[in-house]
C-alpha cells in the first residue's frame, strides 16, 4: 500500500461542470493551478492523472492561425 495521503476534492466541486465552463480539459487545469492549486491537486479534481496535468502545463499552448 502506498503511504501517500489521499487528497480531498471539495464536495460541492463539479469536475464536468467544471470544464465546461473553461471550455476545454486544457483550460480547467491551467485555470486550477492559476489558482494556486498543485499538479496533484488538480488532477484529483479533475479525475485524471497527475500525468496528463504535467503534460498540459509543460507544453506550450498552440496559437490560432
Amino acid at each position: 500500500m502506498s503511504n501517500k495521503a489521499k487528497l480531498q476534492v471539495p464536495a460541492d466541486f463539479d469536475a464536468a461542470k467544471f470544464v465546461a465552463q473553461a471550455g476545454t480539459k486544457s483550460s480547467a487545469i491551467r485555470q486550477l493551478t492559476g489558482e494556486g492549486k498543485s499538479r496533484s491537486e488538480v488532477a484529483a479534481m479533475l479525475g485524471i492523472r497527475y500525468q496528463h496535468v504535467r503534460n498540459v502545463l509543460i507544453t506550450p499552448i498552440k496559437k490560432a492561425k
